[in-house]
């Protein structure tokens, strides 16, 4: 065998190796292997105390990999036209999202800190709202994610379709949330 046919050989086996080593998740714990539905809670961060907010659910769904990004969808199962999408290096987690037929956005930075199937995260939760000047702040706060189980609906388009139109959380008092976050007073929409 030649020289060059050896290279070409070695420079084969090395693509094909390495495409059988990343075809799973690059990451453990990933988002979807251990159960792909996490619970997020945020913490408003100006509120003296770091008053709880809301609590919402999230689907997460395998969106490929991208260099050394393992890419995800994400989809609220408890707030209405709520999703977006997910890369995550590590135990970094770097998320971004609109609701409300994209008049809300969301940004989130985490980070998993425990390695069980209960997985827990801890981070930052953005959220704000357009109008035409500079946006409309609703919060930047701490939160907390936990991993809580498998999502009902197995596909993010099916999941897309089914939670776009469900009804709001109501919270404790039986008001309607309709900030993901929880409400704050003047900011509904």
């Amino acid at each position: 065998m030649t020289t060059m046919n050896k290279s070409l050989l070695a420079a084969t086996f090395g693509l094909l190796t390495t495409g059988a080593a990343i075809a799973g998740p690059l990451y453990s714990p990933d988002l979807v292997s251990d159960g792909n539905r996490w619970e997020i809670t945020g913490y408003y961060d100006n509120a003296p105390g770091h008053i709880q907010a809301a609590t919402q659910g999230i689907c997460f769904y395998p969106d490929g990999i991208s260099g050394t990004h393992q890419q995800y969808i994400w989809i609220s199962d408890t707030f209405p036209d709520w999703n977006g999408r997910a890369v995550q290096e590590g135990d970094q987690i770097f998320m971004y999202g609109d609701f409300g037929e994209d008049k809300g956005h969301d940004s989130m930075t985490w980070e998993i800190v425990t390695s069980s199937p209960k997985n827990l995260g801890a981070g930052h939760w953005h959220e704000w709202l357009e109008d035409s000047n500079f946006g409309v702040t609703v919060g930047f706060g701490n939160s907390s994610f936990q991993r809580v189980g498998r999502c009902q609906i197995k596909s993010p388009d099916e999941a897309l379709k089914v939670y776009q139109n469900i009804d709001y959380p109501r919270d404790e008092t039986g008001n309607k949330i309709t900030l993901p976050a929880g409400n704050r007073k003047g900011l509904d929409f």
